[in-house]
């Protein structure tokens, strides 16, 4: 018997097929502004290029620093899809990811981090923006209710994912619209 609860095959290749379809600029990396809220900052380390041969769309990666003080990373993925013929790997890992260092979570830094990231979304046209977190995350998953991303549903991860060999096996996913 199926867990009421977690979505079912058909609902998450709809979902998949509709996040694929969306637009998207990928053409190249932007020219980044000045990503700041007077509270804490994003300073990019690092463009990752799309690497096809993995699935992996480009990316951007950044350290959170309040002060001098590095306090955690984000990154952003762009596009809806990985290359190749599974077009599911960003809907299971999501196009944000982030990470508060220990002595600085519950402050709102992730809230605070992903907001400034909107700008770069808009810049590669990406209206939709898709969080994931493991269901046991409760902290991530209020960071998803702060930002007001809608939560979609819960989903079981497929053998493939790179999620699913790290142990995770179930996955809620929140649209939050840039």
């Amino acid at each position: 018997m199926v867990d009421a609860n977690i979505a079912d095959d058909s609902d998450v290749k709809s979902d998949i097929a509709y996040y694929t379809a969306l637009p998207v600029d990928i053409e190249d990396f932007i020219e980044l502004p000045e990503l700041s809220d007077g509270v804490i900052y994003l300073v990019c380390t690092a463009q990752k290029p799309a690497q096809p041969e993995k699935k992996y769309v480009p990316a951007y990666v950044f350290d959170i620093c309040k002060g001098d003080e590095k306090i955690g990373d984000i990154d952003l993925r762009i596009g809806y899809s990985g290359a190749g013929p599974d077009s599911s790997s960003l809907y299971y890992g999501g196009h944000i990811g982030y990470s508060i260092t220990e002595e600085h979570r519950g402050n709102e830094y992730a809230v605070r981090a992903c907001r400034l990231l909107l700008p770069v979304a808009k810049a590669h046209g990406m209206s939709k923006l898709i969080i994931t977190n493991d269901i046991t995350n409760a902290p991530s998953k209020r960071v998803c209710e702060k930002l007001g991303a809608r939560f979609v549903r819960t989903v079981r991860l497929p053998e493939r994912s790179d999620l699913y060999e790290r142990g995770q096996r179930l996955s809620n996913i929140f649209e939050w619209t840039a």
